[in-house]
């Protein structure tokens, strides 16, 4: 089967690639770039050159494929129109091909806000924090379009080999001797790996389901303040922690300091009732020194 990837040289949509491949599907993953189209050959990935500004370069991959998955994010873009666009233009070329075809769109846990104490699921309105208010109309407009199978992924905070957003605590406190925690830190962020993450897609693609959401995402966390006590431990470290109000950092950062005080905890009993999915990794917090290492070697 053929498989085609938006984002596929980034850092959720590159693993998603490889997990894929490793299944034994034609991947096809969209680059702008000749650089990264080689990345992806020497990965076994055929490269599709083009962007999501130009829905040209990708249509006949659209229409070559079987499942079709967005993974893609461009920051420099009006990203919440761009992104619009970029999913009914994915369901208009799936339309064009007669065929009902499965189409999994990438979400975020951050559409439900700050759930404090409370352990939410799928059946939980969204209420999204302002720097993605957006995203609730596109995660409806995938589930419930008629000419796709569209599923929607809603993964927490994504950790593991090249990093994400856990990589800056090791940044800031390696190269700048201190760390600004929004907030008081005693929130928990949702964490899944990004291997973790690319096997739940792959499940959700080799599953009879469509008009579904499902939050991917470690059910245990550990608190900020847990993290990065655990870090400091870990390189012995003597510089400052300093505690922002929410407050003041949304005026240093803008609405991004939101998703850095955010407090979530999910039960993801349906992904693993439907998808059989669960995550096969034991957490950011209990290998902290092999993700600080991962960190330092990418790095280095």
């Amino acid at each position: 089967m053929k498989v085609f990837i938006t984002g596929a040289t980034g850092y959720i949509g590159f693993n998603i690639a490889q997990t894929f491949r490793n299944a034994g599907y034609q991947v096809f993953g969209l680059t702008r770039s000749n650089e990264n189209a080689v990345k992806l050959r020497k990965n076994e990935i055929i490269p599709v050159l083009g962007s999501m500004q130009s829905p040209n370069s990708y249509m006949k991959a659209i229409e070559d494929s079987d499942i079709i998955i967005h993974a893609a994010a461009d920051y420099n873009a009006n990203f919440s129109e761009l992104d619009k666009t970029t999913v009914k233009e994915i369901i208009n070329g799936i339309k064009r091909t007669g065929e009902i075809k499965k189409f999994i769109y990438t979400s975020g846990t951050w559409v439900y806000g700050n759930t404090m104490d409370k352990i939410i699921n799928e059946k939980n309105a969204a209420n999204p924090i302002k720097i993605v208010n957006w995203r609730p109309e596109i995660d409806e407009i995938v589930i419930s379009n008629p000419y796709i199978n569209g599923v929607v992924m809603r993964p927490g905070c994504v950790y593991g080999i090249k990093g994400g957003m856990t990589n800056d605590w090791f940044e800031s406190i390696e190269n700048h001797n201190e760390i600004n925690i929004v907030g008081d830190g005693s929130n928990h962020w949702p964490m899944v790996h990004a291997m973790d993450l690319a096997n739940a897609y792959l499940l959700a693609a080799q599953t009879n389901v469509g008009g579904e959401i499902f939050n991917i995402a470690e059910e245990a966390s550990s608190s900020i303040n847990k993290i990065i006590l655990g870090i400091k431990e870990l390189i012995n470290f003597k510089g400052k922690i300093n505690y922002v109000p929410l407050k003041k950092a949304i005026e240093g950062m803008g609405d991004f300091a939101e998703a850095l005080a955010i407090d979530q905890r999910f039960d993801t009993a349906k992904a693993k009732n439907i998808l059989n999915w669960s995550p096969n990794h034991s957490g950011f917090y209990n290998e902290l020194e092999l993700y600080y290492n991962t960190w330092k070697a990418h790095n280095s």
